[in-house]
């Protein structure tokens, strides 16, 4: 038979399975579209953040007279700096800098005080960085703490993040900071010498971050691709960390850019964003804002369903209820995406599951995966960003997910996304297929998971349950097995 005879007599065979696919299963034929032109109503479960009583992250740094850095002259840099989902700045403009280049910061900070979970950062950066990890960035940060049993300490750190919010670094500790014999550096106000050097050259071409902490030195080379992936700094100075937390009070001065020693000794007019004042802010994990929304990131018309879900142990979806499915069932659902804002160790998961399983799931996922769910898992390790992967769970624990899978970024584009699964497939056991535009991955089920079977009775964003930060996700113009009218 000719090509193009072939061709068409596969997309009538096609054509008519679907057809009678809808004729057999009313319930799992392809459903019309959801616009969301208006609101849906779909049902939200665990803490909102429209519950979450508004914060205010008070944000004090800038230029100082003062000397607690232990510089050669009175003059320094640093205040109380505050994590926040808002972001503020203290910094300089510089000459365009790249990881092609040699990039050398060092000088003196003093620890003053440090409450639970607070953090800053300091040194190159681009105009437009924004978020946690923050692209296009290279930088010391302090990692602060106040634990009953060891007192106020930070972690120090060397970090950077790609223009493509992809991440590496390392510690001022030898070995994992949760078990390390390295001490923290307290805060205590006395004053220590810092050096982050990175060499474009180091690593055999690889690229080599180092920290050194009062002259003992820590290095690492720079994780596969990132060095090619590139980044691009052209501001220099302090940020915060912009996750939801507490505040630190920190000083630095002897500052040494590339060599070059700044002046501190007057007020040198660097930029600030947002640095000085109070913020009020009205979301913090686990508080998770789930919204329908009048706004068309996912590249439909106004209308959208929304959600900022924080990874955290309590579950939490936004969902709507569907008409019952199992893993017998051929399950479909797609639309559009928008992936527009994230923190490290965060993730989602899209797709289907049962709210009872849900809701009386009190184990984290590290210790029990979830049950009863067949989704897109959109999470991923900070080397990577976050990939868009296939994840399943039967009801008695039998679970798998891809070990990676299309990299998205969250940068705010319009992308298509897919979900199929066929029970037939993979000799009858089960597979599932997730696209993400032109790219795709396939997850065979296991042989026990498809024997304890699955059963699924929403369709919507459900949380993963083990501790991280958030994701923005917006979805439009979906349509997905099981829909109710």
């Amino acid at each position: 038979m000719p090509p193009i005879q072939r061709f068409c007599v596969q997309a009538i065979s096609l054509c008519l399975a679907f057809v009678c696919l809808g004729m057999t299963s009313p319930a799992l034929a392809a459903p019309d579209v959801l616009s969301f032109d208006r609101d849906p109503g779909w049902e939200r479960y665990g803490k909102n953040a429209d519950d979450l009583p508004s914060r205010t992250m008070h944000q004090d740094f800038g230029w100082r007279p003062s000397n607690h850095a232990g510089g050669e002259s009175p003059g320094e840099i640093g205040g109380v700096i505050s994590r926040s989902l808002t972001r503020a700045c203290y910094w300089v403009e510089i000459p365009t800098q790249t990881l092609e280049t040699k990039l050398t910061l060092s000088g003196r900070v003093a620890n003053v005080h440090t409450d639970n979970n607070c953090a800053m950062q300091f040194g190159f950066f681009n105009k437009d960085s924004e978020g946690w990890r923050t692209p296009n960035s290279l930088v010391f940060r302090l990692s602060g703490e106040n634990k009953e049993r060891r007192g106020q300490y930070s972690w120090a750190l060397a970090d950077y993040c790609t223009q493509k919010w992809r991440a590496g670094g390392l510690g001022a500790f030898d070995g994992r900071y949760q078990t390390t014999d390295t001490p923290p550096i307290k805060s205590d106000g006395k004053p220590h010498d810092f050096i982050v050097a990175y060499d474009p050259k180091g690593a055999s071409g690889v690229g080599e971050i180092s920290i050194a902490i009062d002259g003992k030195e820590w290095k690492t080379e720079l994780l596969e691709g990132h060095k090619e992936e590139g980044a691009v700094f052209n501001r220099f100075g302090l940020m915060n960390i912009q996750v939801s937390g507490n505040s630190m009070e920190v000083y630095l001065d002897d500052i040494r850019m590339n060599g070059k020693l700044l002046d501190f000794s007057d007020d040198p007019h660097w930029e600030g964003i947002n640095n000085q004042g109070d913020i009020e802010e009205g979301v913090a994990r686990p508080w998770n804002v789930m919204d329908w929304e009048e706004t068309n990131r996912a590249g439909g018309d106004p209308g959208e369903m929304s959600v900022m879900m924080w990874r955290d142990e309590a579950p939490a979806y936004f969902a709507t209820p569907i008409s019952g499915l199992t893993l017998d069932d051929p399950i479909h659902a797609e639309g559009r995406l928008a992936f527009s804002g994230a923190g490290s160790d965060s993730g989602v998961y899209i797709g289907f599951f049962d709210s009872e399983t849900k809701r009386g799931k009190e184990t984290p996922d590290h210790v029990v995966r979830q049950s009863n769910i067949l989704a897109v898992m959109l999470e991923g390790p900070s080397r990577v960003g976050h990939y868009f992967r296939a994840a399943y769970g039967a009801s008695s624990g039998a679970n798998g997910h891809n070990d990676s899978g299309p990299i998205i970024q969250p940068d705010g584009e319009p992308r298509h996304w897919s979900l199929d699964y066929d029970p037939k497939a993979n000799d009858g056991v089960g597979s599932i297929t997730v696209r993400l535009d032109e790219e795709e991955v396939v997850l065979d089920l296991n042989p026990e998971a498809r024997k304890q079977g699955a059963t699924f009775d929403r369709f919507g964003f459900f949380n993963m349950q083990s501790g991280g930060h958030y994701v923005k996700v917006s979805i439009d113009d979906v349509r997905f097995s099981g829909m109710k009218d």
